[in-house]
This record gives C-alpha cells, structure tokens and sequence, in this order.
C-alpha cells in the first residue's frame, strides 16, 4: 500500500503538472463498480478548473475552483497516471480524466487492479470531516519528544501497531514504521506503556529520517510492481530499506526475524531491537540489586 512518500510524491507531482487545466470530460470503465452518487458527482465537476493538489494522510487531494475535491485514496494497488496519449492505456484504468489547459491537453487516469481504491468529490465540509479523521503528521506538525510520547501512549497497544494506526499518526504505514523501528533499536512488540521519553525522541528522529529518504527517492516499488509515479515510473527507496525484506541484519549480522504482528508482516533484529516491556525492566532491576548484595 503507498505510504506517506508515495503519495507525497504523487500529490507533488499532480500539483507541479495539472494545477490550471479544466477537466474537460470523464469516462468510467464499464466495469469498475463505483457507487451512483459518486457517479453523479463526478458528472458534476465537468468543466471546472483544478486549483490546487494537496495530501491529506494517504489521501490525495485535488482542489476545484467553487471549493470542490476531487480525492483518490489508492489502497493497495491503486496509480494515478499523466499521460499526453489517451491510446496509453494502463490495463487496470477504472477512471479517465480529459484536461486541458489551452492547447495543451492530458489524460489523467486512475487505475486499480484490486479495486480497494476509492475516489469521492467532496464539498469543504467534507474534507474538513475527513482532515479531522486523521492524527498527527509527522512531518508537518512541529511536535516534541514530549508531545510525541503522549500521543504514543494514548491506546495502549504494541509500538508497531501505534505507529501505523491512521487515528494517532497520519501516513505511516508497514514499510515505514518496521524501517524507522530498526533505526531507533526498538522491538515493534514493544508495548506503547513500556515506551519512555529517551526511546520517543528516538524514534521520532528516525520517522522523520525514513520518511524524508522515502520522499527524496520517490517512494518504493517492491517486486509486485504496483507503485509508480504519475509517469509510470518507479521509486527507488527499496534500494535503502534498512531491514524491511531483508534476512540477515546490515548492522550484527545476525538472522532477522519475521513475524506478522497485527496482521502485517513484520522484519526486526532480536540483537538490536531487543524487547524490554516491563517485566524485564524488573527483573534486570532484580538482578541488579542481587549484584550490590
């Protein structure tokens, strides 16, 4: 699924190359199963201008003169391409959009293999209830280690599920948080209670170090090929992943675990990212007072 510098990237992309251009006409694929409200809706922003590209979470964010958005969420397998060719066609186009901008025309497509994607045109009020839906972002909030641990420790879960979870931190996803994990030394079963400011600032470091990479790469593609660019390219940050696939750990050398927590598989080193919840902490406080004896 993108993550944040995926979808980042893509937005950026979008606002770089269509910001200006009229959407001239839409076709939706006769076999894409897309509700009828939201066919109507997109009948309705025929002929209105685009205004601006924003992301929102892992939302991209396409602004319409009249306060109108245009927003795709691309799941698991979901691209939007820009093409000059409307014959261009990816096999899982669900959705094509004709823009011009005097006379200049595009072809903005959204495609889909799996068809978890989403796609909505939403008025302010709307957005603003979708803004609200989501927690922090990492990268634009001017947060503090301090500020960072709290909000951690607001649902008592593992650290791997907190930092993926769309309602406390906005954007991260698998790749990401088993990356920024690794960086920081901490076991993704870590518990959200056993987490201290040392270990928060941390890994607050590290989020943002994976993340701006992740941007400056153009996101990652894995084998499965699915995430590209607006131009059909892929990113290159699978060429830096610090222990995500992988097997044997680039720092120790010892065999990297996999483990699926929550669901996602998950990749750490038992050597650098040693779990300490909280009855080792006792237990290593035992043994230390035992020593002093």
């Amino acid at each position: 699924m993108p993550e944040l510098p995926e979808v980042h990237t893509i937005s950026q992309d979008l606002k770089n190359n269509i910001v200006g251009y009229k959407i001239e006409n839409i076709q939706i694929e006769r076999n894409y199963k897309i509700p009828e409200i939201e066919k109507i809706r997109l009948g309705k922003i025929k002929d209105k201008k685009i205004s601006d590209v924003e992301r929102i979470a892992k939302n991209i964010v396409i602004k319409l003169f009249e306060n109108e958005f245009l927003v795709f969420h691309l799941a698991m397998t979901g691209r939007i391409i820009l093409t000059p060719l409307k014959e261009k066609k990816d096999k899982w186009t669900k959705i094509v959009f004709k823009i011009s901008k005097n006379e200049d025309e595009k072809y903005l497509k959204f495609c889909d293999m799996r068809q978890f994607g989403k796609i909505k045109v939403l008025d302010e009020k709307s957005l603003s209830e979708l803004r609200n839906k989501y927690g922090l972002d990492i990268l634009e909030a001017d947060i503090t280690p301090d500020e960072f641990l709290r909000i951690i420790k607001s649902k008592n879960t593992n650290i791997k599920n907190a930092l993926m979870d769309q309602e406390i931190i906005s954007g991260v996803g698998n790749i990401y948080a088993t990356d920024a994990l690794f960086l920081s030394g901490i076991n993704p079963k870590t518990r959200t209670k056993d987490m201290n400011l040392q270990k928060s600032e941390k890994l607050l470091n590290s989020l943002k170090e994976i993340l701006r990479e992740g941007i400056k790469n153009r996101g990652a593609t894995l084998p499965d090929e699915m995430y590209v660019d607006i131009f059909g390219k892929p990113g290159n940050q699978q060429k830096y992943f610090k222990i995500y696939g992988k097997k044997i750990c680039p720092r120790c050398g010892a065999h990297v675990f996999f483990e699926k927590i929550n669901g996602r598989g998950t990749y750490f080193c038992p050597v650098c990212q040693p779990l300490i919840d909280g009855k080792t902490k006792n237990l290593q406080k035992t043994n230390q007072q035992k020593s002093l004896l």
